[in-house]
């Protein structure tokens, strides 16, 4: 209903306000009167061809759109609709773009500018990920005020099936892995980067996937709960990173990805362990600031841990010794995935702590 009432108001202020009396109502749509072949098939083609050299893409429509209703039975009508395509895009008029891509690969079992078409399709979807709108309703006089992020993904996975083993299938994977990341779609989004390292294994954007699955481990530990998972997760996939990449530049950012994630669950474990200090648990408050010690040596927060156990065996020198580990040097290396799951205190300790 309220679809009906915008367009006919549109209907209303084009004839209206813009005296379009080269418009007539068809079918329901609107249609330009003057669209009717005034030259034979093959001048209007040429016409469109040299549209195309100028850059005119207005002309470029007009011309095609007069081959495509007046000779729709000619061989010449096949190509227009890539034209149309083309012409669109060049506007910045992308769904549309879109639409004619998509019905010229439709209307041949091998169109001529198959891998062009895709690309440009690719292009478009890069645009929607970036950014770029749609028009409010799908109407072209009114503002793009709406995203196109689901249209993005489902043309990233048009170009990835059309394609699977090209270039463009290889960055549109890694374009709708960040999309994925970007509407927080966390697993879906690993799955993809995961996808595009198995399928393009030495390709330059498996560097890049490595490096943004650990950047989705880092996001999910930051906006959700810090799952221990996700940290060992995020250490098994840097371990890969270095087995397929050896010698990589690149691998310092996954590795400050990590070391970022043990920053913030250190800091969970002393807020915890502060928490317990504070309600006069020291027992508690020490078996917490221990597990840093234990599990995150490297952090800026394990210093803080051992300066809060000094303090506590300091006033509570009854508390257990066993517990209060010797401070350690900082690792010059992260750890492998077997050295970050070093023995913790048992949970009967801390839940017999906690009840002290």
């Amino acid at each position: 209903m309220l679809k009906q009432l915008v367009y006919s108001l549109i209907i209303f202020c084009l004839f209206h306000f813009h005296g379009f009396a080269g418009y007539a109502i068809r079918d329901g749509k609107l249609i330009k009167q003057k669209i009717v072949a005034t030259k034979s098939v093959q001048e209007h083609y040429s016409l469109l061809l040299e549209a195309l050299e100028k850059k005119d893409w207005k002309e470029l429509i007009f011309q095609a759109q007069i081959i495509r209703k007046d000779f729709s039975d000619t061989p010449f009508a096949q190509d227009v609709y890539y034209y149309l395509g083309v012409a669109y895009f060049n506007l910045d008029e992308l769904a549309s773009a879109n639409k004619y891509f998509t019905m010229y690969l439709k209307r041949q079992t091998t169109p001529k500018y198959f891998e062009e078409a895709i690309s440009y399709k690719f292009e478009i979807a890069d645009k929607f990920q970036k950014g770029a709108r749609k028009h409010l309703l799908g109407v072209k006089v009114l503002p793009k005020w709406i995203p196109a992020r689901e249209e993005a993904v489902e043309i990233y996975d048009e170009v990835i099936s059309s394609l699977p083993h090209h270039d463009l299938a290889a960055r549109a994977l890694f374009g709708k892995a960040y999309l994925l990341l970007k509407e927080e779609e966390y697993p879906s989004s690993i799955e993809t980067f995961q996808t595009l390292i198995r399928r393009f294994p030495k390709h330059p954007l498996a560097v890049e996937s490595f490096i943004g699955i650990g950047k989705v481990y880092l996001y999910q530990c930051e906006n959700e709960y810090p799952d221990p998972d996700f940290l060992d997760l995020a250490t098994i996939n840097l371990d890969k990173f270095r087995e397929n990449f050896p010698g990589e530049e690149k691998i310092s950012m996954a590795e400050e990805n990590l070391y970022k994630m043990r920053e913030i669950y250190a800091e969970h474990l002393f807020e915890t362990a502060y928490f317990f200090q504070r309600t006069k648990k020291p027992q508690a408050a020490l078996i917490y600031y221990s597990k840093i010690l234990r599990t995150y040596p490297d952090t800026n927060i394990a210093s803080r841990a051992q300066m809060q156990i000094d303090t506590l065996n300091k006033i509570n020198p009854h508390l257990e010794s066993n517990i209060a580990l010797p401070s350690q040097e900082k690792s010059d290396a992260l750890p492998s995935t077997k050295e970050s799951n070093l023995a913790l205190p048992t949970q009967e300790k801390e839940d017999e702590a906690v009840s002290q």
